[in-house]
């Protein structure tokens, strides 16, 4: 395979700041909660109780919610470390998966839509997303998309492949539209034919 024409997480990577951009969003939620926790409910709700147990059970719910921003950056890099993908001439392939390994193929007659998507705080840090739709319903990994049928299982991460979906977020604009047209121009090269139509 001539390598010069493969595309590949080395080569458009999911930037670092993709992943801190949660870190920054969950981090500014918890400490809202935390001030108005520990600030207003606490102190009036610990003068009509005396159970132990839902005092405890109060803090711990606060302690979680201050956890949740660590740990969220933390799942984020690993999922990002582990998901793989490659635009050879013919196929992509991907491989994700912390625990549970998960590779599939998708051959380029299988795209039906590709999708560059941008949200407000993309756009300000510079980055954006590509979703590619792909005719087939069937692969082996647990989704971690956000789509009417299927809810994503790990809030504010959204990468991966699942079901005919398939997600890179968190690339540099210009990296998310050179990979967009490459994707077109293989689509236009590799037309779907009796043997893909079973994948």
């Amino acid at each position: 395979m001539d390598n010069s024409n493969v595309i590949t997480e080395k080569s458009h990577p999911i930037q670092t700041r993709w992943v801190i951009k949660h870190f920054v969003i969950w981090g500014l939620v918890a400490i809202v909660n935390f001030i108005i926790f520990y600030g207003f409910y606490l102190p009036s709700h610990i003068k009509h109780t005396t159970e132990t147990f839902e005092i405890f059970f109060l803090h711990l719910q606060s302690i979680f919610v201050v956890i949740v921003p660590i740990i969220l950056p933390i799942t984020g890099m690993l999922i990002r470390n582990t998901y793989h993908y490659e635009f050879g001439k013919r196929l992509i392939t991907l491989k994700q998966g912390i625990i549970s390994k998960s590779e599939r193929h998708v051959p380029y007659g299988r795209i039906q839509n590709i999708f560059l998507t941008q949200g407000f705080i993309d756009r300000l840090i510079g980055l954006a997303s590509i979703a590619i739709e792909t005719a087939s319903d069937s692969g082996g990994a647990k989704s971690l998309l956000k789509d009417k049928k299927n809810k994503a299982s790990t809030p504010g991460i959204i990468i991966g492949f699942s079901s005919n979906r398939i997600a890179i977020p968190g690339l540099l604009y210009e990296d998310a539209l050179n990979l967009k047209e490459a994707i077109a121009t293989f689509i236009k090269s590799n037309p779907i034919d009796d043997a893909q139509s079973g994948l």
